[in-house]
């Protein structure tokens, strides 16, 4: 495509002199311009993408976001920190320095014209300020780096989804259970920054009732009656927050680990007393899945490995016993022996 005023103008003040002088900021907010489409955090972020095999550079988060001085917001990335890594021919899309083929169409397509859908995207995309509930807050991201290490932060602790985003306009900004998970007042954060009142967080109070989340008493929707024992699936859930209600679990904690906290002294209901030596064998070939939530691989090998006491005597069980024991359940069966390796040496004979 051949250069024209009424496409590149949208982003260059002087044309047709091209270069990157003549570059305006993006995004430029407020105006019609080309946006940029198909963009991913996922691409950015991946392990094998995000590091240079030539340098070892590391990519990370605030190479791209820089700081407005204040510290408050991330800036969107300009044509500058996107060329720092685009001029390398091997990483495309590739920004040509002093480029007049334009190819602007490699990152920006107006969205107007050639792709409709990507004009809602850009609605969608917070402003720089962001407005409503973002700009009554107290709160500063150059503070949260200052104390990274100390306390372990990075930037998917807070934007949890932000590593699976393949929009534009899915930034993965948090809510209050997130700031909860390490302000609260029961958390071992210094006094200074616990969550005492409104003040602490915003920077004027406002009337009216306080939020769902702002309040560890009041359960989320998913807390029904029967959530204590269908919990387990909202839990492993990408982006679970159990650690914002429940003290015992720490946020920096493996799935495996928050349930351990509750599970390594509370059973669940089904586990009885006589639940090892009847029916588990049932439950496990109904769905040995669901073993697993709580059960490590070879934890049915510390006791199957040795004959089952049901199999014994060995030489009477497997003459006429172990009929009996199959007529009453052949599936339990099934859970320890496959048709082929055990049934089909004599049955099909």
């Amino acid at each position: 495509m051949e250069p024209t005023p009424v496409f590149c103008g949208q982003c260059h003040s002087d044309f047709p002199a091209l270069g990157s002088d003549a570059l305006l900021p993006f995004p430029l907010y407020r105006r019609s311009r080309p946006i940029l489409f198909g963009f991913s955090h996922e691409q950015h972020l991946d392990p094998e993408r995000r590091i240079d095999g030539k340098t070892g550079f590391r990519a990370d988060c605030t190479y791209c976001h820089h700081f407005d001085e204040d510290g408050v917001f991330a800036k969107f990335p300009m044509h500058e920190q996107c060329a720092a890594c685009h001029a390398d021919p091997g990483i495309p899309p590739h920004l040509a320095s002093g480029s007049r083929s334009g190819d602007c169409r490699g990152c920006h397509v107006p969205e107007r014209i050639e792709n409709p859908a990507a004009f809602a995207d850009l609605q969608a995309i917070p402003q720089h300020v962001i407005a409503g509930v973002y700009d009554n807050l107290r709160f500063s991201h150059v503070a949260h780096f200052r104390v990274r290490d100390e306390y372990d932060l990075d930037c998917v602790r807070c934007h949890s989804a932000v590593e699976e985003s393949t929009g534009l306009a899915d930034l993965s900004l948090p809510d209050m259970l997130d700031c909860v998970g390490c302000h609260d007042t029961d958390r071992g954060v210094p006094e200074s920054l616990r969550i005492s009142s409104c003040s602490g967080c915003h920077l004027e109070e406002r009337n009216g009732p306080v939020p769902a989340s702002h309040s560890r008493n009041v359960k989320p929707p998913s807390h029904n009656e029967s959530f204590r024992v269908e919990h387990s699936e909202p839990a492993r859930a990408i982006g679970a927050k159990c650690y914002a209600c429940h003290l015992n679990v720490s946020p920096s904690a493996s799935a495996a680990d928050q349930c351990a906290s509750c599970h390594q002294a509370m059973r669940p209901t089904s586990h009885t007393a006589r639940w090892r030596d009847t029916v588990h064998g049932k439950f496990a070939a109904m769905d040995r899945t669901s073993c697993a939530i709580c059960h490590v691989a070879d934890m049915c090998i510390r006791c199957h490995n040795q004959i089952p006491r049901s199999h014994q005597p060995l030489p009477q069980f497997m003459g006429h016993g172990h009929a009996a024991l199959a007529r009453l359940e052949q599936r339990a069966c099934f859970t320890c022996h496959q048709f082929e390796d055990s049934c089909a040496k004599c049955h099909l004979g």
